[in-house]
């Protein structure tokens, strides 16, 4: 798995207050954008709690937060694993919810955004997945 660079942590740490003020519309609109290009993935949502789009919120904000000490985040996203492992969540997910995120991000923060913030985050999509990817396929494994 590659590392974050350093570049990237620092944009996402600079910008963290500017997520964490936006997060909840991040989410909404990630997920509107997220089911409609992709409505088969509202299934994967049935069962959700209430607060779903919540705790995607504070995901995020703890993850822009915490970015250059990724070890605080691994007990939330082993949680997070065995939650996704429940509904059957599988790595081709990621880069639909990936796209549908960046987007929203795009979308909703706009002209705010500093130079450099979407390859940033993009960057850390790809390396938070990877790491959920991982612990997932672990926990398939189990299973069997």
């Amino acid at each position: 798995m590659q590392e974050l660079s350093q570049k990237h942590i620092d944009i996402i740490k600079e910008s963290a207050e500017l997520i964490t003020a936006n997060d909840l519309k991040i989410t909404n609109k990630m997920y509107e954008i997220l089911f409609y290009k992709y409505p088969h993935l509202e299934m994967l949502f049935e069962n959700a709690p209430d607060n779903q789009f919540m705790k995607l919120a504070e995901a995020l904000s703890l993850y822009a937060v915490n970015i250059d000490k990724i070890e605080k985040l691994i007990p939330a996203l082993e949680l997070i694993a065995i939650k996704h492992v429940e509904v059957n969540i599988r790595p081709g997910h990621y880069s639909m919810v990936g796209m549908a995120l960046i987007e929203a991000i795009e979308e909703v923060l706009g002209k705010m955004a500093p130079i450099g913030f979407i390859d940033a985050w993009r960057e850390v999509y790809k390396y938070v997945s990877d790491i959920l990817i991982e612990m997932e396929n672990k926990l398939y494994k189990e299973l069997k």
